[in-house]
């Protein structure tokens, strides 16, 4: 069969009646050679015809044009070129356009100011800022804190921290804000004037050996505090072979036994530190930042004596996160009370995006922020050193250290995962019991370079905080560390995270799935993934060396709490 083909009508137009708007006129003798007989027939299509071209006239473009036009434009891209070469000449060194969208998986760093402030990161710039932050009531910001931070999200109202405190933090009046301020200030200008640096720079590390400026930090030298201790140690420097500087802070009146020191010192091959600052009401929280500043690692990772390591501490410092900002903190299980007048004191809005920090582990460089990360310390120790103004603002050394961040406006990074919950089917007084009770944390390592752009990967854990397991006795050590519950989709910044709740209840830490289960194939499905899953600690461990020896070493542990 012919495939139909429309007719085309042709008409003859008289020169003198020019074609009108709607028609389409084509010449094909519109040449200036053309004679005029030829020029006396126009053709016009029929509406069955196909267009034709509008014009015959052909566009030349001389030597001389084109010259001067790309001397234009390579001018114009010079700039461009210049201050963007890195960009260009990998653009034109790969065969495909690169994007971050694989990169989503890591959070980025939080804390710091908009850049379209530009506040200079110097010292004097981000405390001139915080000057002139405004001083404010509680009621002036109370709708923007509770719309950033809704009561109807996580655990705010539930955390023990937070019992009785809302009447206190309405009380805090601008005067006082700018007192908080001024003493800050007064603050950092005395260790200045005592000789001491609030900024970081190359003179501070010049004597120090290069294998000595990144380690690691310990703290505890008494009772079963010690012998906690002793099983981290053991962990590091046996299991994990680790082969960091060890420093393990303690006040004067703790590991005063000659023999003991040199035990230590002799087996698991550490350097004992004696500082000072215990707290009036026998409180160790001080320790920390006495450690950190009297310390003379540049980079260190620091963990409680309760708080057992499942990987080489080494490898935290090659993470994404950690070469982000120079800093990395572990997620707690509350989130921030909106009426907290910390807030209006640090000039900032509280927001769910930040997470109280889980302070049993941190990773800390004191050159990051442009060497203002040791300003960081030096304001985390004013704040821990007069509990009488920041013992209702937050609880003990955890928050201190992001209310620092806060107050220079300068960012930190948080771990990309939520810790699991971590214990067994027992009651906490070591009873057989269907239901599972949560006691300890896990919490998660960090994202390696190798796994930049994988948004699948999901790192190993990293440490077993014995939080409250630490305080329970009579417990079985079978089921002590035998199983782990965790959130499905448990990134940091996940927004599902709101449908599984962590809370204290007091015995445990409960993991609370509300809604029903995300997963396609459940009944009921919400359809969105997330979900609450219980897995043996061994198969997460991937049943080697490291889970065989927590798993040996829970009858030491229960034995501790049993003295």
């Amino acid at each position: 069969m012919i495939p139909f083909t429309p007719p085309t009508a042709y008409v003859r137009l008289p020169i003198s009646s020019p074609p009108s708007e709607s028609s389409t006129a084509y010449s094909p003798c519109s040449s200036r050679s053309s004679s005029p007989q030829t020029q006396s027939y126009l053709l016009k299509s029929s509406p069955l015809a196909y267009p034709m071209s509008s014009s015959s006239k052909r566009f030349r473009i001389r030597p001389i044009q084109a010259f001067i036009i790309l001397s234009i434009l390579l001018v114009v891209s010079l700039p461009l070129l210049h201050y963007r070469r890195e960009e260009v000449k990998g653009y034109f060194q790969s065969n495909y356009i690169k994007t971050d969208i694989s990169q989503k998986h890591i959070p980025p760093p939080s804390g710091g100011l908009s850049e379209h402030l530009k506040i200079p990161l110097t010292l004097e710039a981000r405390l001139n800022h915080l000057l002139a932050k405004p001083a404010l009531w509680q009621w002036e910001m109370e709708l923007q804190n509770r719309h950033q931070c809704p009561f109807y999200t996580f655990s705010r109202n539930t955390y023990f921290f937070h019992d009785g405190k809302p009447e206190q933090w309405e009380k805090v009046s601008p005067t006082e804000i700018r007192r908080y301020r001024s003493k800050m200030i007064d603050y950092l200008r005395t260790v200045e004037r005592e000789g001491g640096k609030l900024v970081w720079d190359d003179s501070m590390e010049r004597d120090i050996p290069l294998e000595d400026r990144r380690g690691i930090i310990l703290t505890g030298g008494e009772g079963k505090s010690l012998a906690r201790l002793k099983i981290n140690l053991h962990m590091l420097r046996n299991i994990l072979r680790t082969t960091l500087p060890i420093e393990v802070y303690h006040f004067p009146d703790e590991l005063q036994d000659a023999n003991e020191r040199a035990k230590l010192v002799q087996e698991y091959d550490i350097r004992l530190k004696e500082v000072n600052g215990k707290a009036p009401d026998g409180k160790s929280w001080l320790i920390k930042n006495s450690a950190f500043l009297a310390s003379n690692f540049t980079e260190f990772v620091y963990m409680d004596s309760d708080n057992i390591p499942l990987v080489d501490p080494r490898t935290l410092f090659d993470s994404i996160e950690y070469q982000q900002s120079g800093s990395v903190f572990w997620a707690d299980l509350n989130k921030d009370h909106p009426d907290n007048a910390i807030f209006r004191i640090v000039g900032k809005t509280c927001t769910d995006e930040h997470w109280p920090a889980e302070a049993g582990q941190m990773l800390f460089d004191k050159r990051g922020n442009s060497g203002l990360n040791l300003a960081i310390l030096h304001l985390s120790n004013h704040m821990m050193t007069n509990p009488d103004m920041y013992g209702f603002l937050s609880y003990g050394d955890k928050d201190t250290f992001r209310f620092s961040f806060y107050a220079l406006g300068l960012p930190y990074q948080q771990a990309p995962k939520i810790f699991a919950t971590t214990g067994g089917y027992q009651t906490q007084n070591g009873e057989s019991s269907l239901d599972f009770c949560g006691h300890s944390m896990i919490q998660w390592g960090l994202t390696p370079l190798s796994a930049r752009h994988d948004p699948s990967y999901h790192p190993p854990p990293a440490f077993l905080h014995t939080i409250l397991a630490k305080h329970r006795q009579n417990l079985q050590p079978s089921k002590l560390f035998s199983h782990i519950k965790r959130p499905r989709l448990d990134g940091i910044a996940e927004p599902l995270l709101v449908r599984t709740l962590y809370e204290f209840t007091g015995d445990c830490f409960a993991l609370t799935l509300k809604g029903p289960d995300g997963a396609p194939d459940a009944e009921n499905s919400m359809r969105d993934g997330q979900g609450v899953d219980m897995y043996p600690l061994k198969d997460v461990l991937n049943d080697g060396h490291v889970w065989k020896e927590v798993e040996r070493l829970s009858e030491d542990f229960v034995k501790i709490n049993q003295n």
